[in-house]
């Protein structure tokens, strides 16, 4: 289980690269990016910046930029420095209201909710969750987050294993399959 969430999480990052580069399977540069470090990007105008806990609309074939980088990495490393000497343990056994990703490290948990959840959805921390109170279930996106996840287990468990001929051994989904750096999921029209 846990190497199938890294891996939906590789393949989201691939895709945000592949998005990043036209689409045509090339990155944008030589060097391979890390997965800890952000894709560089040029700032829009400033008239072009979106509004607190709105991503900037890009056209199809335009990156999305996450401007909620710097604020979902400081809210993780603040939690991080809470945890200390905790990391490796369980998500379960450090934070309340785990209800799926239980077994998976808590610091690579807040990676995931950093790095996979928050960029490839191109938002904060406080659309799914209140800061500081992590665990509460005031917010339904936090919800619809867990549903999306059962949906993509679905998915790359059942459903892309009954297709024949693809040309992929292990193919996958994740959360910037669809949504490509933006709340509200890309919507393939039909040729």
């Amino acid at each position: 289980m846990f190497r199938r969430v890294v891996a939906g999480f590789a393949l989201a990052y691939l895709a945000l690269a592949l998005a990043s580069s036209g689409g045509h399977g090339q990155a944008s540069s030589p060097a391979k990016p890390s997965p800890a470090a952000p894709p560089p990007a040029t700032m829009p105008p400033a008239s072009a910046q979106p509004t607190q806990g709105q991503p900037m609309a890009a056209p199809p074939s335009a990156a999305v930029i996450d401007s909620f980088v710097a604020e979902r990495d400081s809210l993780a490393k603040e939690v991080l420095a809470k945890i200390a000497g905790r990391e490796n343990a369980p998500a379960e056994s450090v934070f309340k209201n785990i209800k799926v990703m239980k077994k998976l490290p808590a610091g690579q948990l807040l990676r995931v909710m950093n790095q996979g959840f928050g960029r490839s959805l191109g938002t904060n921390c406080a659309h799914c969750h209140v800061t500081g109170h992590w665990a509460d279930e005031d917010k339904a996106p936090k919800q619809i987050a867990r549903e999306m996840m059962a949906m993509t287990r679905t998915i790359n468990d059942t459903l892309l294993a009954r297709i024949k001929n693809l040309k992929s051994e292990h193919p996958g989904v994740a959360c910037a399959t669809c949504h490509r750096g933006q709340l509200k999921p890309a919507r393939q029209m039909s040729p």
